[in-house]
């Protein structure tokens, strides 16, 4: 499910069983940084695309929280944010390519996976990778989800 009407209304229909929100971090920068952030930024919604279509009806997909630095402010914001979903979701987790993240303990579930350029692959290598991605984080919501 993803952040729209049709999607919200049935969300509230069937939240029992849609215990997971998924959110997309990615990182805005101009300059010398500006491709490689779009090529992060790019990945991390296509996986979090692809992770929604396979686990339709266990999480939802809220939009991308957008930052510029990962600093003091940007933190604060995701815990405010966790904290108001925690109160919907009893898994709230972050998807970024950003590698500035995995230090990162007090926002609670962050999945950091390496991106890879896309611009140039067929599609069935790029389906193929995605694919294997996301095979990997499912894995670790598998994991999440047990322990609760």
């Amino acid at each position: 499910m993803r952040w729209r009407i049709t999607d919200a209304k049935d969300y509230l229909q069937a939240k029992d069983y849609i215990d997971t929100a998924v959110i997309p971090l990615i990182n805005i920068r101009v300059g010398v940084h500006f491709k490689m952030a779009a090529e992060k930024g790019e990945f991390t919604q296509l996986l979090s695309e692809e992770l929604e279509r396979q686990l339709k009806g266990r999480v939802y997909l809220l939009p991308p929280y957008t930052y510029v630095d990962r600093n003091e402010k940007t933190v604060q914001g995701l815990q405010e944010l966790r904290e108001e979903l925690l109160s919907e979701f009893p898994h709230v987790v972050l998807l970024t390519s950003d590698e500035n993240w995995k230090s990162e303990n007090a926002l609670g579930n962050i999945i950091v996976t390496p991106s890879v350029p896309l611009e140039h692959l067929k599609d069935t290598l790029k389906r193929k990778i995605l694919d294997e991605r996301t095979a990997e984080i499912l894995n670790v919501l598998l994991q999440m989800w047990s322990a609760s």
